[in-house]
């Protein structure tokens, strides 16, 4: 009987002593997350410095001590149309000091090859914009608008070529789509850049004869009169340049937008996700921000985590039918 008691006693003490770190785990865990963030935050951008989704990450950081607590630290990581940083993102410590700020392309890129993330692997925290891609071509080229860019494509196939910023990455997807729609994808040659930056400097130095981009990241070349916008794809014309007509009004249906906004892992710890959630929104929201935004021409679109990583699966299955559509999906 007391051998009994002795070794229920130090059951007891065990289950007691295993019950206490549990709870200090937890106290700990949420002591964690109540303090978060205690050090800078790396938000990644998976283009190369200078292009359009570079620029509009920056206009975050400004308001990001005032409501994150802490700066916000731009890398950019280019390469494989934006899936070498989201690789990153994905395989980085969730402890939410890791953070993603990508388009469309995180939706695309899984059905162009082998990458090494899933969708599944990422939250949505805020989507900041919702922005049409044009094509833009040297401001001395023959073309003035889509029907005489198609003409000239038709009657001189694989002579045209134009750039993007990687294979699978929204402009190269958005880009494709306008050829596709004009009848002339297999006679353009697309040719893929580690960024918008370099490619434009492709097509100023001749080199290849227009670009897929955004136009905040060329804005200053089209003021300058060095580049000419050919047409918009999306529903309507940009307040920038109200004279040019979306691709839709001339007789190609280019339709598709690429959104912008932050995504972290989903193994980070649901508290800090919500954090950051709120944080973003105040971001997002304050008039600061919005200045910003409108002297950037960046259009603010905002969305919560639960809806912006909703849209992000609703995405996903759209690209996948738009790239069987063009011949391009892999799986």
């Amino acid at each position: 009987m007391g051998v009994c008691v002795v070794r229920y006693a130090k059951v007891a003490l065990c289950a007691a002593v295993v019950g206490l770190v549990l709870h200090l785990g937890v106290l700990a865990v949420g002591s964690d997350a109540g303090e978060f963030p205690t050090k800078p935050i790396e938000m990644v951008v998976p283009y190369a410095p200078g292009g359009g989704t570079h620029i509009a990450a920056e206009i975050l950081v400004p308001g990001a001590e005032q409501f994150l607590g802490q700066p916000l630290q731009i890398t950019t990581k280019p390469g494989a149309g934006g899936a070498v940083g989201a690789t990153y993102v994905v395989k980085s410590k969730a402890d939410g000091y890791t953070l993603l700020y990508t388009t469309l392309s995180l939706a695309i890129a899984p059905y162009l090859g082998k990458v090494g993330y899933d969708l599944n692997d990422f939250m949505g925290i805020a989507q900041c914009s919702d922005v049409a891609s044009v094509i833009a071509v040297k401001a001395d080229s023959p073309w003035n608008n889509a029907k005489e860019l198609q003409e000239w494509i038709k009657k001189n196939p694989e002579q045209f070529s134009w750039a993007h910023p990687g294979v699978g990455s929204s402009l190269h997807i958005l880009g494709a789509n306008v050829f596709h729609q004009m009848g002339a994808l297999k006679d353009a040659k697309d040719v893929p850049f580690k960024g918008t930056a370099p490619g434009t400097a492709a097509v100023l130095g001749g080199h290849v004869q227009a670009i897929s981009t955004f136009l905040p990241a060329i804005l200053e070349n089209v003021k300058a009169n060095e580049l000419k916008v050919i047409g918009v794809c999306g529903a309507e014309r940009l307040p920038e340049l109200p004279d040019v007509p979306t691709f839709a009004e001339q007789g190609f249906p280019a339709m598709s937008t690429s959104w912008r906004g932050v995504f972290a892992s989903k193994n980070i710890p649901p508290e800090i996700l919500k954090k950051l959630e709120a944080s973003f929104a105040e971001i997002i929201a304050s008039p600061a921000y919005k200045e910003r935004s409108d002297k950037l021409g960046e259009p603010l679109v905002y969305k919560n985590m639960e809806d912006f990583t909703a849209l992000l699966n609703r995405d996903s299955e759209a690209m996948k039918t738009l790239l069987e559509s063009m011949g391009l999906a892999q799986k």
